[in-house]
């Protein structure tokens, strides 16, 4: 190819996206009709675009591009979801996550958010069974880590600034939810498996039993916490905006037990929560 039939280089780079972003490789890659339609004389004569080298292809030189393409990606969704690949196995979570970047390609100029969209991907995608419904519950917990990891930060609200809210005053009170905070609602108990990997190294595949969790960032570390319902209602209610009296009474009312133990349970709900940051000023 002679500099006067060069195509522009903006062609030629969406050419060379569209070949090594292709998820078969390089040569099904310059094969392909997105490739054609940009460089037609490239699947005739591959040489005349890409020259081979002394003991490389044209074709071999493009494919260590491609392969560097994906290893990367997987790499970082490797570094991302890694109790997800536990539960799946290398080779269903390699193939699910080479699936993922062909359809949802990094589109930002970091990779924070690559793998947003995986835990849904995963659910649609996926055989049905136990083992695939916990990975996607897990996957939904190591998402909201990255998640909440690259959150704002808030200055928070101390176990003393919450003692000094008055009782007399709950009817007005809105707290501020910390920004670092996410909740799930999950199928499976994903949270207790987690733990009992990291602490065990093994554990079994539980069966379907809705659990609530919340995943927050208290200083540079990242946290998850199991939550009764009625406690996750309530943290859920304030969040929303609702006052204190609001918030408590809409999400433990119809909890059994005399006052004085509800009152006992949501003071260690509370001073669990002003530890934990989760409240900001």
């Amino acid at each position: 190819m002679s500099l006067r039939d060069a195509p522009p280089l903006a062609t030629l780079e969406r050419w060379m996206q569209t070949v090594v972003m292709h998820p078969d490789g390089a040569a099904p890659g310059v094969r392909s009709d997105a490739a054609r339609r940009l460089l037609p004389r490239s699947a005739k004569d591959l040489g005349s675009v890409v020259l081979p080298s002394k003991a490389l292809s044209s074709v071999e030189r493009l494919d260590i591009y491609a392969h560097m393409y994906y290893a990367r990606l997987l790499e970082v969704l490797e570094n991302e979801y890694p109790t997800t690949r536990r539960i799946l196995g290398d080779k269903v979570f390699w193939r699910a996550c080479r699936a993922y970047v062909h359809r949802h390609p990094s589109r930002h100029r970091t990779l924070n958010s690559l793998s947003e969209k995986l835990p849904a991907f995963l659910a649609r995608h996926l055989p049905r069974g136990n083992r695939s419904g916990l990975a996607v519950d897990v996957a939904r917990i190591e998402r909201a880590m990255e998640d909440v990891f690259d959150a704002p930060r808030a200055e928070p609200l101390t176990a003393a600034g919450f003692a000094a809210i008055g009782t007399e005053e709950w009817g007005r009170v809105r707290l501020r939810v910390n920004p670092a905070l996410k909740f799930l609602k999950l199928c499976y108990p994903a949270n207790a498996y987690m733990n009992a990997v990291r602490g065990k190294g093994k554990a079994r595949v539980p069966r379907p039993r809705t659990t609530t969790v919340i995943v927050f960032r208290r200083d540079f570390t990242v946290f998850r916490r199991d939550q009764e319902p009625e406690q996750f209602r309530l943290l859920q209610a304030l969040a929303a905006g609702r006052t204190l009296a609001q918030a408590v009474r809409g999400s433990v009312a119809r909890r059994r037990g005399s006052a004085d133990e509800l009152a006992a349970t949501l003071g260690a709900w509370f001073r669990q929560w002003a530890a934990d940051r989760v409240f900001c000023q």
